[in-house]
């Protein structure tokens, strides 16, 4: 049965952990609208979403998103907890997203260390470069959002690199440690599978396609709900990685997730007040 109202997603729009969620009711049909904030800017709004006291865990901060408000006034958050509830309530009952205990372990392991390694990797590039932030600001917030953000650019900028551990150090070990779990993805794939378990979609395929696909940057016409950086935003780390995944038989495979399986996308709109 369908909702009787829209769900409320409140979001960093770009984030990869973000793009699990909205993958998973896209692909259910859900309507859903999205607040979409920038990092550290968020904390003035999810604390009155979910609690004063928040609720991290060793991936996230505790007023981290995605959270959705359910047509039924539940709170749902983390992005594994929100799919498995749409699973539950959305899917055929033969159809689920998590069949397994194998699909639940790997998600899980996709969230603990891939999203991580991920995350740091970007938000080193972007952030050492304002001009790439402050552009990824005013394409997916609003305009005030987006000034408070580079008003406050460097006290977000210390308080991200502090907070996800960021450093050269991090995010050197983290592109190799990518570029492995690519090469596990791609043994799976050599015997002509078209999806990582059965014959069919699961939360382990959404899981790797957003946690590690985003080093792919795919672009809102190619899938993604949110507006990551170009090959044309100077970030040469960045933009060297993704090009080097792209062109395997493993980057192919995401991208063609999010054309083939990606569900009936809301695009997004340019940022209004």
């Amino acid at each position: 049965m369908k909702p009787t109202k829209p769900f409320h997603l409140i979001s960093i729009r770009f984030s990869h952990y973000v793009e699990k969620a909205r993958w998973t009711m896209d692909y259910y049909g859900v309507p859903y609208h999205e607040t979409p904030l920038m990092p550290i800017v968020h904390w003035a709004v999810t604390p009155w979403h979910i609690g004063l006291k928040g609720t991290g865990d060793n991936h996230s901060s505790r007023f981290s998103t995605p959270i959705v408000k359910t047509d039924r006034g539940e709170t749902l958050i983390k992005s594994t907890k929100i799919m498995q509830y749409l699973s539950d309530r959305f899917a055929p009952k033969h159809l689920p997203l998590f069949p397994n205990d194998e699909v639940r372990q790997l998600d899980e392991h996709y969230n603990k260390y891939l999203g991580p390694h991920t995350r740091r990797l970007f938000y080193f590039n972007v952030l050492n470069q304002p001009e790439v932030i402050f552009d990824l600001a005013d394409r997916n917030v609003p305009p005030l959002q987006a000034k408070i953000f580079k008003g406050a650019y460097s006290l977000c900028k210390n308080q991200i690199m502090k907070g996800l551990g960021v450093t050269p150090a991090q995010v050197e070990k983290g592109m190799g440690y990518i570029r492995k779990e690519f090469e596990a993805v791609d043994k799976k794939l050599a015997d002509g599978r078209k999806f990582l378990f059965e014959d069919r979609l699961t939360a382990a395929d959404i899981s790797f396609a957003c946690l590690g696909g985003a080093i792919v940057l795919p672009q809102p016409h190619e899938g993604y709900g949110g507006k990551l950086p170009d090959y044309e935003c100077g970030c040469e780390q960045l933009v060297k990685l993704s090009k080097e995944v792209r062109n395997t038989r493993v980057g192919e495979w995401v991208l063609g997730l999010y054309k083939n399986h990606r569900g009936t996308r809301q695009i997004p709109a340019e940022p209004r007040l």
